[in-house]
């Protein structure tokens, strides 16, 4: 298995990409499929009964989709409203609610690897496909992603695993990019990398300093470098102004001013998670900050701190542009 991961790897970033270029949904079904099926054995890095119940809890929503996906864009000329079951099985792929019953429980038995790209990398197709007009239904998404939002916001309360919390964290987020489809395709990008960004600096702090569940923040006395890197990253992903995730939202609040009752949901869902983010982050700050030395350490930046800082802040003028556009 450990010998086939490049190819794997390689399958999984070529399939999106094709699809991303495609002009004929027969092929991007096909790639998709593809994609799918790379993407399983990155989940199993271990032989053991685990991991295959893992696969099969996620090959089997995403195979249904995949049916219900090539039958609606075959049946095209005999469905009026085939877009109705594309994008079902658009939000089935990606997890969206109310089909989102498989992604959490994914999420708690696969390794941080194959859970940074199940929550970044493998939205791209399904987000691909979804921003083309002709299999969208903008009712049916501004319900999926009030719905979302709501449920990824509340369901996140009462979780003390640090993954399990970002799961939730994800189908909260997810919200926002499925709205963003309806719009543009720009903005869904802008969206989407900030937060790819961003989660990308957590999992890669989790993974090295082994942060599985809120009691190891609490115990772990994390360098003044590391813990700027992580309460900046995380009050980005809550969205706190001016960081990037804010930037993010601002530009989708505004491109929404028109469907106000999603917009509404999605605001108060934000702010229901801002409560889990915050739990975490001054969890981690406060056990970190138990000397005035270390508070000094921290106002003293590094090059890292501030290559963190720019980055969460570089999304503002990009935003502002757009906004005004």
């Amino acid at each position: 298995m450990e010998a086939k991961t490049p190819l794997f790897s390689m399958l999984l970033m070529t399939s999106t990409l094709l699809v991303v270029a495609a002009s004929n949904y027969m092929f991007a079904w096909m790639m998709m499929e593809l994609n799918m099926l790379t993407f399983t054995p990155l989940m199993c890095s271990k032989k053991s009964s685990s991991a295959i119940e893992t696969s099969i809890k996620y090959l089997i929503p995403q195979s249904f989709a995949s049916s219900l996906f090539i039958l609606a864009i075959s049946m095209t000329t005999f469905l009026p409203n085939h877009n109705m079951l594309t994008t079902t099985a658009l939000l089935m792929k990606l997890g969206s609610a109310p089909f989102h019953t498989w992604f959490p429980t994914v999420m708690m038995s696969i390794n941080l690897v194959a859970g940074f790209i199940l929550m970044t990398w493998q939205k791209i197709i399904p987000l691909t496909l979804m921003s083309i007009p002709q299999l969208s239904h903008t009712p049916l998404i501004l319900v999926s992603a009030a719905v979302t939002a709501l449920w990824g916001s509340i369901a996140g309360l009462n979780q003390t695993n640090t993954t399990l919390m970002l799961a939730f964290s994800s189908v909260a987020h997810l919200a926002w990019m499925i709205s963003a489809t309806l719009f543009s395709v720009s903005v869904t990008l802008l969206y989407f990398t900030l937060y790819t960004l961003t989660l990308l600096t957590i999992f890669n702090l989790m993974n090295t300093q082994n942060l599985m569940s809120h009691k190891m923040f609490m115990h772990t006395m994390l360098n003044p470098n590391h813990l700027m890197i992580f309460v900046l990253n995380f009050l980005s992903l809550a969205g706190m102004p001016p960081f990037a995730m804010f930037s993010g939202k601002l530009v989708i609040v505004y491109l929404m001013k028109n469907m106000m009752t999603t917009l509404v949901i999605m605001l108060i869902s934000a702010a229901i998670s801002l409560y889990f983010y915050m739990v975490i982050t001054f969890t981690s700050f406060l056990n970190s900050m138990n000397s005035l030395s270390l508070l000094n350490k921290m106002l003293h930046f590094s090059a890292i701190n501030i290559m963190t800082l720019v980055l969460q802040l570089s999304a503002l003028p990009l935003t502002l542009y757009l906004t005004i556009e």
